[in-house]
């Protein structure tokens, strides 16, 4: 911070300058050979807390000064700094005043900065806290949040971004999230909390799920950045916002798997899988039959495997499934029949049907 006052008063006034820390030592200089030598003016100035120039004669006194005009860097009415001219104190006399100011805004700014990046950062941490589990907040926590304007009573949804050029993804999405959207760094995505309008408890989702689609078509043609999105459900209150967030960690990881060409996965979409994902992290989804490896072994070509997809997809309705596959209905029959020979599940059963679908997913989702 020293060094840049240096520069950009340097600039303008073309004069040497120096910049002394609290005990006299420069710690900014036009001349590199003066930094950490101690400048007896300035301690002069901090002792005094009053400006002091120096002549030729006071500079053959004084140990690592040169002739020039030495003035308080004040902040909070303390003396900081020294800011030192180096020249004829009759020449250089009239800028000694807006250099000093010039000194004080530089430092007021970069401490403002600082100020607003730690309190960003502490937004941040006190946003991942809420998202691990709101059951463990206490009321230090909740003094905090006060502390920086946070209300956690707004409704928001939880939006995961993972963009694949991290640094431009993520100035980009930082610069698009409006007052009361909190969000939290990753290593490889962002979680943003984004506020969102109810109407009589219910999220107007229509507005919201534009604006995401249009982020994404932005970040992709404009901003040349390939990316994933994931979306959550609103659900009210503290442990709502973490279901969303749960929600959406789930969603990304089934959705790339299920549908890798999408660019956003909407957890209302992905709701089966993501219930799937969930049971097996608690070691219960295993139970759902070896129905897919039974028909595995037996379909070389995975014409029984794609016939069953394509059968679920279109609802078991039979012509539309023969004519999608661009088979026979006979032919349709026979390979339920042989599913069902396998599997000892009966696709045309809607039990098990379903049972033979969660089979499935359960291993694509692995």
């Amino acid at each position: 911070m020293a060094q840049e006052m240096v520069d950009r008063t340097m600039k303008i006034i073309n004069r040497n300058i120096n910049v002394m820390n609290e005990k006299g030592v420069i710690i900014g200089s036009g001349d590199s050979t003066r930094i950490d030598s101690i400048h007896e003016g300035a301690v002069r100035v901090i002792t005094t807390e009053s400006g002091f120039e120096i002549r030729e004669s006071d500079a053959k006194q004084l140990h690592g000064v040169k002739t020039g005009i030495n003035l308080p860097i004040n902040y909070q009415d303390q003396v900081v700094g020294v800011i030192g001219i180096t020249g004829p104190p009759e020449e250089i006399r009239n800028y000694g005043e807006l250099v000093k100011m010039a000194a004080e805004m530089i430092l007021q700014q970069a401490i403002l900065t600082e100020e607003m990046q730690w309190d960003e950062r502490l937004k941040e941490e006190l946003t991942m806290q809420l998202l691990q589990d709101p059951q463990d907040l206490n009321s230090m926590y909740f003094e905090r949040v006060k502390r920086l304007g946070m209300d956690l009573h707004i409704p928001r949804v939880a939006i995961l971004l993972k963009p694949e050029n991290q640094s431009r993804g993520y100035q980009w999405f930082r610069d698009k999230r409006e007052k009361d959207d909190l969000f939290v760094m990753h290593s490889d995505h962002i979680i943003l909390l984004k506020k969102v309008d109810l109407k009589n408890g219910e999220w107007q989702d229509l507005k919201s799920l534009n604006q995401i689609e249009n982020w994404a078509i932005e970040l992709e043609n404009d901003q040349q950045v390939h990316s994933k999105m994931a979306v959550g459900s609103y659900h009210p209150g503290l442990q709502g916002v973490s279901t969303s967030y749960r929600e959406v960690v789930y969603t990304l990881n089934v959705g790339e798997k299920l549908d890798p060409h999408k660019m956003i996965y909407f957890y209302s979409d992905y709701k089966l899988p993501v219930f799937l994902a969930q049971a097996n992290r608690y070691g219960i989804g295993e139970g759902m039959g070896p129905y897919f490896e039974q028909i595995k072994q037996h379909d070389k070509k995975g014409e029984l495997l794609e016939t069953l997809l394509i059968y679920i997809q279109e609802n078991g309705d039979m012509n539309r499934t023969a004519g999608k596959l661009f088979i026979h209905r006979n032919t349709l029959r026979y390979r339920l029949d042989r599913i069902t020979d396998l599997t000892n599940k009966d696709p045309r059963k809607v039990k098990e049907l379903l049972e033979l679908y969660l089979s499935i997913l359960q291993n694509q989702i692995k």
